[in-house]
């Protein structure tokens, strides 16, 4: 269970709490003097110290103070006769958490280690907490040199020096780009650099959320306030409280969210499904979309006030294609991971990789390039690391090279030129260069999803 110091002079005492807290599983370590626990604390530091006050040679406190310095986290116990209250007092003062007067009662010395231990672990369990979150905080780095994203990082230094009361108080921040660019990584890139960095950061998938429980997930619900709801539940507002929340693919929200999520950014306040009792909402938002949200908003996909609210910051993250002379920056920062996590610390990326990677157009961007290395490493038989044999590396290449040229043609007299049978081409061949991915394909051709599914029903095209 646990090693607990105990400092008494008197050894009838110290007997019978060994042998008591003993039953308990304790492991009790005994001391009659002040130097004796001295010599205790170089060689076994407890889980736990109960010190008596008066003491032949130094006092306890002095051996409290002694505790408080070397081993803070360990919770002391004073223990004292009548006479020496005031000296407990003092020890309080000192750091100890609590003092038993004697005669002892050892059922309520029992319950106070039960409970100053539990408590001592939870302290224990929230700092390791706050250690990972700081770890997390030094380790999330936007990696690249291009001038995008040199901005990118002023702004979020900006954003980071913002005087505010509360979360709520903070700019909302939407992030706009494709898909695998990173717009996860940004977001955390910006709680952690700001004030808000020891409190919650929720993210939320809103197209991965069911339709008809999304208000509840968001904004939770009482007890019975609809089939299923068999116990009070907290939204994810509420559990973000006092940090950020990331509404990740805030394009794919329905229009009556959307409602509902503007009254909330102007009213600072939200109400749980069922309930009646509205609750003050203390986060900052952030959005993020790979759709073309303007383009949603002129379809009357996504109501145009919630765009304007959320755009309040902007930030446009370039796709990898745009910043080709980041590729080798990737490829080390992600090689270094995967050299630790499949034990292989010689491999080294060769020159016709190198080539091939930054030749490639990366449609699937930062993410496919991760997946593509990580591949490459797995299938790898030396320290040398070869081409991946990428698709559509010559072959877009050339594609594009036409293009400027102008050799784009149409054969108007086979009879496939047609508004259908163009458009329908179209999209398979899109479907078929992002790898089914429909949002990806969204982005190529400029229609939203949901644009892009009505075409694709209208014509019977299914993603592979």
């Amino acid at each position: 269970m646990a090693q607990i110091l105990i400092l008494d002079d008197e050894q009838p005492l110290l007997q019978s709490l060994s042998l008591e807290l003993g039953r308990q599983g304790h492991d009790c370590l005994l001391a009659e003097t002040g130097r004796e626990a001295f010599a205790i604390l170089e060689k076994n530091p407890p889980d736990l110290a109960i010190l008596d006050v008066q003491l032949p040679d130094v006092s306890g406190l002095e051996v409290l103070r002694r505790l408080r310095r070397d081993l803070p986290e360990v919770p002391v116990l004073i223990i004292t006769a009548y006479a020496s209250v005031d000296s407990a007092v003092e020890a309080m003062k000192e750091g100890a958490i609590d003092y038993l007067e004697k005669p002892l009662d050892l059922e309520e010395l029992q319950l106070v280690v039960t409970r100053e231990l539990k408590n001592a672990r939870l302290r224990a369990e929230v700092e390791a907490f706050k250690w990972k979150g700081r770890r997390q905080r030094e380790e999330i780095q936007i990696i690249g040199r291009s001038p995008e994203l040199d901005k990118i990082r002023t702004l979020v230094d900006q954003l980071a020096t913002i005087p505010f009361e509360s979360a709520a108080e903070l700019p909302t921040v939407l992030i706009q780009g494709e898909t695998g660019t990173g717009k996860d990584l940004l977001a955390r890139f910006i709680h952690y650099r700001s004030p808000l960095a020891d409190h919650p950061f929720v993210q939320v998938n809103c197209s991965g959320l069911p339709r008809d429980l999304i208000e509840s997930e968001l904004f939770g619900h009482e007890k019975g306030s609809f089939t299923g709801a068999t116990q009070r539940k907290q939204g994810l507002f509420e559990v973000a409280s006092g940090g950020t929340i990331f509404l990740d693919e805030i394009g794919d929200m329905p229009l009556d969210m959307q409602t509902k999520l503007l009254n909330v950014l102007e009213s600072k306040r939200a109400r749980r499904v069922g309930g009646t009792q509205e609750r003050p909402v203390d986060v900052r938002i952030i959005a993020a979309t790979n759709a073309e949200l303007e383009e949603s908003v002129r379809r009357n996909e996504f109501r145009s006030d919630l765009y304007y609210r959320l755009k309040v910051v902007n930030i446009e993250l370039p796709a990898l294609r745009d910043r080709a002379g980041d590729v080798p920056l990737l490829i080390e920062h992600f090689l270094t991971d995967f050299r630790r996590k499949y034990r292989k610390p010689d491999l080294e990326p060769g020159p016709e990789m190198l080539e091939e990677f930054s030749r490639y157009r990366w449609p699937g961007n930062i993410r496919e390039l991760a997946h593509t290395l990580e591949r490459v490493v797995l299938v790898s038989d030396g320290n040398i690391l070869k081409p991946a044999g990428l698709e559509a590396v010559a072959g877009g290449a050339r594609a594009r090279e036409a293009s400027e040229a102008g050799e784009l043609r149409f054969d108007f007299d086979g009879g496939d030129c047609t508004m259908k049978a163009v458009e329908k081409h179209l999209i398979e061949e899109a479907l078929r260069f992002a790898r089914g991915n429909v949002s990806e394909v969204a982005r190529l051709l400029g229609v939203t999803r949901g644009g892009l599914r009505h075409r694709m029903e209208k014509w019977g095209i299914e993603a592979p």
